[in-house]
């Protein structure tokens, strides 16, 4: 899918783009933006209300993401801000921010990431990276136009565990090796494969995390 293409996609979906990010994006970036749609339809079909914004309180007029991993309380960028209808339990959707895993105490990058809000809240104000055992949903995306080599799967499946497994997902555009498909098959963590906006792939994974959100929305 082109930059353009991607564009288009992102546009269409959830809104304008700031001109600065726009121009200077890559096809990376643009791809895990694209991610960000699927999570928006994703809580929107668990019963969430959505809104994206830079502060908590109004709507962005423009999005600008991330282009590097930065921390959760740094920056005004865009993010998702769900709220649902009848309980005080809200969910924040980020690009490119580090959590910190429970058992390492190390700071990894999640390309998606999907946080219990009112972790994100003690992120911001105590200046510290939200963590792993508050996290809904993890996605890490590789923008590659062949399989991954059996590297990169071996490290998604270390993160996997350091983030927690079944809270992970491998995605990337291209079709997926033999080898890399059963390194991952029978795991906890999924792949997901040729994954672009409105392909198979895609609905696969928003039905994932529409389910994931619905186990946390009615976790006690």
């Amino acid at each position: 899918m082109s930059r353009g293409s991607l564009i288009q996609a992102i546009e269409k979906a959830i809104g304008v783009l700031q001109p600065v990010y726009r121009n200077s994006a890559d096809e990376s970036d643009l791809y895990e933006a694209s991610l960000l749609t699927l999570c928006l339809e994703a809580a929107s079909a668990a019963g969430g209300t959505t809104m994206l914004t830079q502060d908590g309180t109004t709507p962005a007029t423009a999005l600008r993401f991330r282009r590097h991993p930065g921390n959760l309380w740094s920056g005004t960028f865009t993010y998702i801000l769900v709220s649902f209808p009848g309980i005080q339990k809200q969910l924040e959707i980020h690009l490119g921010v580090y959590v910190v895993a429970a058992s390492s105490k190390v700071a990894h990058e999640c390309d998606v990431a999907v946080i219990d809000h009112r972790e994100a809240e003690r992120s911001r104000q105590a200046g510290v990276h939200p963590r792993s055992a508050k996290l809904v949903a993890a996605i890490e995306a590789k923008h590659y136009s062949s399989s991954p080599p059996l590297g990169i799967g071996r490290g998604f499946l270390g993160l996997a565990q350091e983030m927690g497994a079944k809270k992970c997902s491998l995605v990337f555009p291209s079709q997926s090796s033999t080898n890399l498909g059963a390194l991952i098959a029978g795991r906890p963590s999924e792949s997901y494969p040729e994954l672009l906006p409105g392909t198979d792939a895609a609905n696969r994974l928003r039905s994932q995390l529409d389910q994931a959100i619905r186990n946390w929305k009615n976790k006690r």
